[in-house]
């Protein structure tokens, strides 16, 4: 028996979800139709909404099984020679699209539900030419991406990596305010307004340690997350909040199948522009993380000294004439392929890095 897959589409706000369902093509019940054909139909963005939007579904698709039993004659209890499985995708809306992930895992895991990068989404979707912006257009631009690009359900979305990668980017926003507070500081003159600084300074600081506190705490408690978190920390540069920022924006890294994977995720895959004989350019795509990226740029600050092969490696760039920041963003590459290796082989920093299958394809 053969299995045909219908992708939702799920647009997703504060309060309510717009659901659309693109049907695979079968013969006698389901043709492929135009995206603006698509079925939709709005729920409520709560436990109760998501259980009605299960049933909602669960009616389509039988209503897709008896349509194609009346379309080939099949007498009353004849099996049905497919079925259809389900499979469900929505952008990044922050919390409440992990909101509705945890809610669709907790009644219904066999869906997969998988967020999507926002701009993938929207590349995809002006790609359609579709003239209005809707809840209902993009929920069902969604789906047709789901049926158009199959994408592969990634572990890393679900609920302890969301949850991480809350903690630690709340912490680095309040570390960010702490220092631009630090820097004002020095300029403040007004008695009242230097007092007024000084104890936000301190009362971020104190957010900050807890938060710190939290995140150690969070990892402590999920065996998966302390394991990968202590190998990465065997490397010269790296402490805790390095590591968890890493693991938080980026997902395990077990799940990235080759060093091009995790390159592109974090947005250290180059963009190579030529057009013609005048123009030849290269620059990182910077299509990942964002905060990734800073604190790959902090660790190979450190690790460039004290990691020989990452300095040796640095310095053959500068000596063949490459900008410094290009030299500095090679080796971000070159730490987090490094880094995938450990965690892949599950050894700790060694200094003879070199032998580790980060060197590989």
């Amino acid at each position: 028996m053969s299995e045909a897959m219908l992708w939702i589409g799920l647009d997703v706000a504060k309060k309510s979800f717009v659901a659309a369902l693109d049907f695979p093509q079968i013969e006698g019940c389901c043709s492929k139709a135009s995206v603006c054909d698509l079925p939709t139909s709005q729920f409520n963005n709560t436990l109760a909404g998501v259980e009605k939007f299960l049933l909602w579904m669960d009616a389509k698709i039988l209503q897709c099984y008896a349509e194609y039993a009346l379309s080939k004659q099949l007498e009353k209890n004849a099996p049905i020679p497919f079925t259809i499985g389900a499979r469900v995708l929505m952008e990044s809306t922050g919390v409440y699209s992990r909101n509705t992930e945890g809610f669709l895992l907790e009644l219904r895991p066999s869906l997969r539900p998988m967020i999507i990068n926002a701009a993938l989404i929207a590349s995809f979707r002006n790609s359609l030419n579709l003239r209005n912006k809707t809840d209902q257009l993009d929920a069902q631009a969604i789906a047709r991406f789901g049926t158009d690009r199959n994408p592969e359900f990634k572990v890393s979305s679900r609920k302890i990596y969301a949850e991480l990668c809350e903690l630690c980017r709340i912490r680095d926003t309040y570390k960010t305010q702490q220092t631009a507070l630090k820097n004002l500081q020095e300029t403040v003159q007004e008695p009242m307004m230097k007092r007024m600084n000084t104890n936000m300074i301190k009362s971020f600081e104190k957010n900050v340690e807890a938060l710190k506190r939290q995140i150690k705490k969070f990892i402590d408690e999920h065996n998966e997350l302390r394991q990968e978190i202590a190998i990465l920390e065997s490397m010269p540069g790296i402490g805790l909040i390095s590591a968890a920022t890493l693991i938080a924006e980026l997902g395990s890294f077990k799940e990235y199948a080759t060093r091009n994977k995790i390159a592109a995720m974090a947005g250290m895959n180059p963009i190579n522009t030529f057009s013609g004989t005048s123009v030849r350019r290269s620059k990182l795509s910077k299509q990942g993380s964002p905060l990734a990226r800073k604190y790959l740029y902090l660790i190979a600050m450190h690790a460039v000294n004290k990691i020989p092969g990452v300095k040796n490696f640095h310095d053959r760039l500068i000596a063949k004439g490459k900008k410094p920041m290009t030299a500095q963003c090679a080796c971000m590459r070159k730490i987090l392929l490094i880094l995938r290796a450990m965690v892949n082989e599950n050894r700790r920093f060694t200094k003879d890095f070199r032998d580790l299958p980060a060197m590989n394809p």
